[in-house]
């Protein structure tokens, strides 16, 4: 196997195993929620951190589930505007847009690990009920920003290959 096709397949497989752990934290959000609404209506009983765990999950799926969301075009389009136009102009766009979220996220993967060191070296805790160290909530932050910046790159490609091929045809 060609490296270039072995990495690709480790990254696919990769987001999709995120995707999964996405969905995992979904499954155990709704069930900590209704057992924490059962325990407090029969028996008075709350946790307390319930609240924080869900906020910490939801910032973990955003991120684990984003790339394979990308990959697969589930993500949300502006089809209004999409739909009237031409394919080559819509190639066109959907390359800058890919371009121009692709250096956003490189950024931000660069900035994320910067961030997540400093809070790893001073040992930064939040000021919450549960009070845990911040890098291990936002480490997630610079990872699935980097993943995004490489699947953003793919998909730049992919569609100038598109048009290349398309071109090369009418010739």
């Amino acid at each position: 196997m060609k490296p270039m096709r072995k990495f690709w397949v480790i990254f696919d497989k990769t987001n999709q195993v995120m995707m999964h752990i996405a969905c995992l934290l979904l499954v155990l959000i709704m069930l900590a929620i209704s057992i924490d609404v059962l325990l407090r209506y029969f028996l008075n009983i709350s946790f307390g951190g319930l609240l924080e765990l869900v906020e910490y999950c939801l910032l973990w799926m955003t991120f684990l589930g984003a790339t394979h969301l990308l990959k697969t075009d589930a993500h949300v389009n502006a089809d209004l505007v999409l739909t009237r136009m031409n394919p080559r102009n819509r190639a066109f766009l959907d390359i800058a847009t890919c371009m121009l979220a692709a250096i956003v996220f490189g950024l931000l993967s660069y900035f994320g690990v910067v961030v997540v060191w400093q809070h790893y070296q001073s040992n930064l805790r939040l000021a919450s009920v549960l009070m845990p160290y911040k890098w291990p909530i936002v480490t997630i932050i610079p990872m699935g920003s980097f993943l995004l910046f490489i699947q953003l790159l793919r998909k730049a490609y992919n569609l100038a290959n598109g048009l290349k091929r398309e071109r090369g045809g009418q010739e």
